[in-house]
């Protein structure tokens, strides 16, 4: 509450005239805009700072997420391309991952090839002499895998046909060794007898 110039009676605010007196109250003049005080202008300098830093790294962001996006949609692309066709003239790989192709064993024309050497004992024809024998049969091929047997063991083993040497007929006769003496192949039968039940001493002699 503000007293009259005049007469220094009390006047309400926004009264035009002393009620006491007359005298005209005079309106105080509005003053004008002079900027914020000098104490805000730090607070809008900070206010404007942190507004630029956000806004550049909200561009910052944006721009990473879209390079991102550019990065994947590149792949996807290069993923769903299809592989460059083999230019012609240029050899195509046909062997897959995993796999290995044999290599290839070329022979020149007109060589002969290397027979593989039977582990048997061969019977000369103009000897004779006592042996072992280790099993008789009919069965030839079953003849055959036991002088082969016999021969991995370290015997010196073969393979003769009966009729060839009057032992009967239709047989295949797997022998041990040529011994000068019976008693040597007698020997030699007894020692084997263990691992093959049955064999016994034979004198063999070719036919005539």
């Amino acid at each position: 509450m503000k007293a009259c110039p005049q007469c220094g009676a009390p006047t309400e605010a926004g009264q035009l005239v002393c009620v006491n007196c007359g005298t005209r109250l005079a309106l105080s003049p509005r003053p004008s805009y002079t900027g914020p005080p000098r104490s805000a202008l730090p607070v809008i300098v900070i206010l404007l700072a942190v507004v630029v830093i956000g806004a550049g790294a909200f561009g910052f962001a944006l721009s990473e997420i879209t390079s991102d996006d550019d990065t994947e949609n590149a792949a996807a692309d290069q993923g769903e391309r299809p592989a460059p066709a083999a230019s012609r003239g240029e050899p195509q790989a046909t062997r897959q991952a995993g796999t290995e192709t044999a290599p290839r064993t070329e022979t020149t024309p007109g060589t002969p090839q290397e027979q593989r050497r039977s582990p048997l004992l061969v019977w000369p024809d103009d000897v004779s002499a006592h042996t072992v024998v280790l099993v008789t049969s009919g069965d030839r091929p079953a003849a055959r895998r036991v002088a082969e047997e016999a021969a991995r063991a370290g015997l010196e083993a073969g393979l003769l046909r009966s009729d060839d040497y009057d032992l009967g007929t239709g047989l295949w006769i797997v022998f041990a060794g040529r011994f000068d003496t019976r008693e040597g192949a007698v020997q030699q039968a007894a020692n084997l007898a263990e691992r093959y039940p049955g064999a016994y001493a034979q004198f063999i002699e070719r036919s005539p």
